[in-house]
């Protein structure tokens, strides 16, 4: 079983945070962690504008599976509801149902991800977080 991680978990592993601690801690014993390879955009684009040395982002992914996603994906994505998740994001959670019965869940901190991992039926951790 694997657990997918989007951008707003990821970026609470190289940029402190309230729920950083809580994340890193709960990644420590949830091993096999997978993202898609939009997860290195993201994460490198954000790092740029917050001021994270590259170095800390690629240590980061390096505990992390990438899986490229296929053209059914993004055909997958434009389709995932609510109409308004955004297209990246629609991308994160299509790339996450693709990994079919081995998907434990989605960690994520972004609502709109969230919303749309649970109409589709998936898991979603947000550890640290108390609301």
């Amino acid at each position: 079983m694997v657990w997918y991680l989007d951008t707003s978990a990821f970026l609470k592993l190289v940029v402190l945070e309230a729920e950083s601690p809580a994340l890193r801690a709960w990644c420590l014993e949830h091993d096999n962690l997978w993202s898609s390879h939009l997860l290195r955009t993201e994460s490198l684009r954000a790092a740029a504008r917050l001021g994270v040395d590259r170095e800390r982002v690629d240590d980061a992914l390096a505990a992390i599976a990438l899986v490229l996603p296929s053209a059914s994906t993004y055909l997958h994505a434009g389709l995932v509801d609510p109409p308004s998740l955004r297209s990246l994001d629609a991308l994160h959670v299509a790339s996450a149902l693709e990994l079919g019965d081995d998907l434990e869940g989605i960690v994520a901190y972004d609502e709109r991800v969230i919303e749309a991992a649970r109409s589709s039926a998936v898991t979603v951790v947000t550890p640290g977080r108390t609301d």
